[in-house]
């Protein structure tokens, strides 16, 4: 789905992609042109049938699994040979920039080399600051003690690299969730377990349509769409925790309902600032109407589920600090 987004949001951002010729660090790119790597690093005609339709990017980072860098480097090549990871029009993470990261790291079998690293970053389009930033960074790294891992991340400079980066890091942090969510089910008695699936299935609900809360109108928003979401996906599993580790806040029925008529305040305000000319944002009415919808069937799934699987935890309790998180959502976009 995110890559999906990403790609209909490229389709529609302005050009941002710039040639090496076109900024400062022509003359190291020109240097370099034509550079390639060892024929010993490349994957052998067996290597490359086994890795047919592999997936650097999942491969480096470990997204699905292990992170393996020596498949990821066979797999990179097999990409780069298809020119993924080379324009902003493809998903940037394989090809030559995942081939990049391992040269510029020594990772995956290679030998440390700045130059050829820096090659490839000569070759993957992007705007005019990252293009120069990123070579002069890679260059700057042969006199300068390395702390971290280089990464393509570490000198964007426009929004729709920042979509990149925030789908990538999503990614990787769904990893985690899923193997948090997997430990907290394997806790949850057989009978509780349809009210924990209506949930799951309300919570993806609603962080798709918290996702159309956000506004379009700039290059960062795929950035900004995904880190929505991920906010919902993180509270929620940090709540499924809380509640399963009985550690659900406490609150009064007083407290639950002062947040209700909070939260009807906040959407009515959201709701008259969104339908009026002050609203230069692609947000509109109907947006938050969606999702506040969405919003409380997750909510009253989490109710149901919570009184199957802590019944000594107040449905007040619950209810309240669900509610004071979508009133600060509703806030921000009354802002």
């Amino acid at each position: 789905m995110r890559r999906f987004l990403l790609l209909i949001l490229i389709a529609l951002a302005p050009p941002l992609v710039a040639t090496a010729a076109e900024v400062p660090s022509a003359a190291t790119c020109n240097r370099l042109v034509g550079r390639t790597p060892p024929a010993a690093d490349q994957p052998t005609a067996a290597q490359r049938k086994a890795l047919k339709g592999c997936n650097s990017e999942a491969l480096y980072y470990g997204e699905t699994g292990a992170a393996d860098f020596t498949k990821a480097r066979l797999c990179a090549f097999l990409e780069n040979d298809d020119g993924r990871g080379t324009s902003a029009e493809q998903d940037v993470f394989s090809g030559q920039t995942i081939l990049m990261q391992l040269y510029a790291n020594g990772l995956g079998g290679v030998r440390r080399d700045l130059d050829q690293a820096t090659a490839y970053a000569c070759a993957i389009d992007g705007a005019p600051a990252e293009i120069e930033g990123r070579v002069a960074h890679l260059q700057a790294l042969k006199t300068e003690h390395q702390t971290k891992r280089f990464d393509y991340c570490d000198d964007i400079t426009s929004g729709l690299a920042g979509g990149f980066c925030a789908a990538r890091d999503a990614a990787i942090a769904e990893k985690g969730r899923t193997a948090n969510t997997a430990a907290l089910e394997a806790r949850v008695p057989s009978g509780v377990r349809p009210a924990l699936a209506a949930l799951r299935k309300a919570s993806d609900a609603f962080v798709y349509a918290r996702g159309g809360e956000v506004d379009e109108s700039g290059t960062a928003r795929a950035q900004m769409e995904i880190d929505a979401e991920e906010a919902v996906r993180n509270a929620f599993i940090a709540h499924l925790t809380q509640l399963m580790n009985g550690r659900w806040p406490k609150a009064s029925p007083a407290q639950a309902k002062a947040a209700d008529a909070e939260l009807n305040r906040a959407y009515g305000k959201a709701i008259a600032f969104l339908a009026s000319k002050d609203n230069f944002s692609t947000v509109k009415p109907d947006d938050i109407r969606k999702a506040e919808r969405a919003w409380i069937r997750y909510r009253d799934a989490f109710l149901a589920f919570a009184r199957a699987a802590s019944p000594d935890t107040a449905p007040e309790a619950v209810a309240a600090p669900l509610t004071q998180e979508r009133i600060k959502d509703l806030q921000d976009l009354a802002n």
